[in-house]
């Protein structure tokens, strides 16, 4: 059953399984670090934490297989 208070709220947060795929993600911040709430729909959307290392790996494919990368690499 619903209730319209901040326990509520809280303990329904902490019973959500889906809580910490929020922890995968960078957030942005202001000039004083705090983060911003990005309800920004129609973007990328927010950069998972892991993007950078997946990047790197297409570079270093490339550039030890070149067009061979295309079945060779670690994510042909």
């Amino acid at each position: 059953m619903y209730e319209h208070n901040l326990t509520f709220a809280i303990k329904k947060d902490k019973q959500d399984p889906l809580s910490g795929f929020r922890n995968k993600f960078l957030m942005p911040t202001n000039n004083q670090g705090e983060e911003l709430i990005y309800l920004c729909g129609n973007s990328l959307g927010l950069q998972p934490k892991k993007t950078s290392d997946y990047i790197q790996q297409e570079l270093i494919d490339w550039a030890k297989f070149g067009v061979e990368g295309h079945t060779d690499a670690k994510h042909p």
